[in-house]
């Protein structure tokens, strides 16, 4: 991403979703908050999970021509026929390519209460085709320096009570160390398998940004997992693919 566009991101975007364990089943699919339009083409490896009406639900990333990675609270009681993987597009509406689902794997210590392990690996019934807009994106095998500025991408609603976004939108984020964001949400169960990002108000991420990818350069770092809807000062947490990588391999083989 270019300096200039990190520079205005961190000032004027954001992502929060998080809320009490009784609500986060509703409240759980975000999208951002305070983002601004992606250019086309510029998170390749973005995938949006749709349902078996072509109803966008979560997003996800391709980690390789087979599987897309995503949040396990995405798929969970979700059925392989009933879900298709979108490619290529930044929008909703228009553009990409479909391909059906033969596999969902959710991690089998997955709690959806707590929402601990909570990544699910998804594979295609045919390769995914490469194209320059559409390409997997590597994973991290460490977790994020705190104060590393980052980046979210994803079509979750710019409010709380927005529809989704049809155009894919991006946001800088500052990553925060376990230990202030457990200081931030003292209440909530936050793992040191977690990644966690905070702006400060009206900057996060929003219902329909789950499972899809934190990035750092072209490195993913983390996935959408839970926050206090939508972008309300607190941070948003994510699962840390650093902490999955021999999961993720056993299943996946990448």
């Amino acid at each position: 991403m270019a300096k200039s566009i990190i520079i205005v991101s961190a000032l004027i975007l954001g992502v929060a979703f998080a809320v009490p364990l009784s609500e986060q089943e509703d409240a759980i699919n975000e999208r951002i908050v305070g983002g601004l339009p992606a250019g086309d083409g510029h998170y390749p490896h973005q995938v949006s999970l749709r349902d078996k009406n072509k109803k966008h639900f979560c997003g996800g990333s391709i980690i390789s021509a087979s599987w897309v990675l995503t949040a396990a609270h995405c798929t969970a009681g979700r059925k392989d026929k009933e879900v298709q993987v979108m490619v290529g597009t930044n929008y909703l509406n228009s553009g990409g390519t479909s391909y059906k689902v033969s596999k969902i794997t959710n991690h089998p210590q997955y709690n959806a209460q707590s929402k601990v392990n909570d990544i699910a690996l998804i594979k295609t019934s045919s390769k995914i085709k490469f194209t320059q807009k559409v390409q997997s994106i590597i994973l991290a095998t460490s977790a994020l320096p705190p104060g590393t500025y980052c980046a979210l991408s994803g079509w979750g609603s710019i409010n709380q009570s927005g529809n989704f976004s049809n155009a894919l939108q991006h946001i800088t984020l500052r990553a925060i160390s376990i230990t202030e964001c457990q200081h931030y949400l003292p209440n909530y169960p936050i793992y040191y398998t977690n990644e966690c990002t905070y702006n400060g108000f009206g900057l996060g991420a929003c219902n329909g940004d789950s499972g899809s990818p934190l990035i750092w350069g072209n490195v993913q770092y983390g996935i959408v997992s839970w926050g206090i809807p939508c972008a309300r000062g607190s941070p948003d947490v994510y699962t840390g693919v650093s902490s999955y990588r021999s999961w993720i391999k056993s299943v996946a083989g990448v």
